[in-house]
């Protein structure tokens, strides 16, 4: 790309030239749209660019060598150094920007518009605006949007890559939440470090599973997804221990992988534990999408709910008391979830240490008809 027909400087704001022309192409760096290695244009050309004296080129430069974005070599002019978020936010100015970024997995999954309802009302309360990013469920989108906020000076940050696949989620790496000079607080994600808004995803999974044992079922399948996410493998724990209790056994056939949280998944998942040699008189579905799904499987094959096979899901989203029959489904308070993460942030941001660092909101079981109650 030409790095000059991205700049450009305006001698009639109260930022200093020098500042404008650092700003821009410390953005440029952080995008990525100039990357490693590059050489930036000279000083004498860019001055002669954008008509400004050659110093204040200069100025601009040496910022970018003391926040280590560029070298500079006699010989071989300013080339552009890999981009470092954790050195550009300790290097960032102290003064607050009175923004946030927020980062989810995927904006079209049902599960996020609540969470960022709450966010967004806390927020508007500290006048404070947001940055909604969605990584559609990809670590490296993730990452340049870590990068990206880091550059742009955000205040903190709330990461809530609640539906990524193991194999992803670990993405985020370079921007320790835990280690970061910036704010960084993780909704729904247990076991990795720092400051946390958790759900009961185990205490889900009992009070769904326990739920269908006293309507007297003994073949209970689960529907899940990503089984090696550790807020999903809680749901699941809850789900064993229910059926431990009552002195049932899940074995193998009764558990189902999603391939998605989509309501297609949901029906292929349904599919398998259906036309195994003993299906399940019960299901429990992660997920009201992917109940949906099941649902649609049941009635495709005829199947009534709940005289046949009872259903509960999982989050309560709108569609939930929609469907027929409406669906049982175990609450999670995802609107308070996104208030109580961004009240963290603004203690964190303020410098307040929360206490605790890490906090669990409880579920609890909304009881329609797809279970057999009513």
């Amino acid at each position: 790309m030409s790095i000059l027909e991205h700049v450009a400087v305006d001698p009639d704001t109260d930022l200093d030239l020098w500042l404008q022309l650092k700003q821009q192409l410390t953005w440029l760096i952080a995008s990525g749209q100039v990357p490693p290695g590059e050489r930036l244009p000279s000083v004498r050309r860019m001055a002669g660019h954008l008509g400004i004296h050659v110093n204040t080129v200069r100025a601009a430069y040496q910022r970018l060598e003391a926040e280590g974005l560029a070298v500079t070599r006699h010989g071989s002019g300013t080339r552009v150094l890999p981009y470092d978020p954790l050195r550009a936010a300790q290097q960032a100015s102290a003064l607050r920007t009175h923004t946030v970024g927020v980062l989810v997995p995927r904006l079209s999954n049902p599960f996020y518009p609540a969470l960022l309802q709450g966010v967004e009302e806390v927020a508007r309360a500290g006048h404070t605006l947001l940055f909604i990013c969605n990584t559609d469920d990809d670590p490296q989108t993730g990452q340049a949007y870590l990068d990206l906020l880091t550059a742009r000076g955000a205040d903190g940050l709330i990461i809530a890559p609640c539906g990524m696949r193991p194999d992803q989620s670990q993405g985020l790496t370079r921007l320790d939440p835990a280690a970061s000079p910036i704010p960084i607080v993780g909704v729904d994600r247990p076991g990795e470090a720092g400051y946390a808004v958790l759900l009961d995803s185990e205490g889900a999974g009992y009070a769904a599973t326990r739920h269908l044992i006293q309507h007297g079922h003994r073949r209970i399948g689960l529907i899940t997804c990503y089984p090696d996410t550790l807020t999903l493998r809680l749901c699941y724990q809850g789900y064993l221990q229910a059926l431990t209790e009552a002195g049932l056994s899940a074995p193998p056939d009764l558990v189902a992988i999603a391939s998605a949280f989509t309501t297609q998944a949901g029906y292929a998942a349904a599919g398998e534990l259906l036309e195994g040699p003993d299906p399940p008189g019960a299901i429990f579905a992660a997920g009201d999408v992917l109940a949906a799904g099941a649902m649609q499987a049941l009635k495709a094959r005829g199947l009534a709910i709940p005289a046949q096979v009872a259903l509960v899901g999982y989050n309560d989203l709108e569609l939930a008391a929609l469907v027929e029959p409406p669906l049982t489904s175990v609450a999670a308070p995802m609107r308070e979830l996104g208030a109580a993460a961004m009240r963290m942030l603004a203690g964190l941001i303020a410098g307040k240490t929360p206490e605790p660092p890490r906090i669990t909101l409880p579920t609890r079981l909304v009881v329609r008809r797809s279970c057999g109650c009513g």
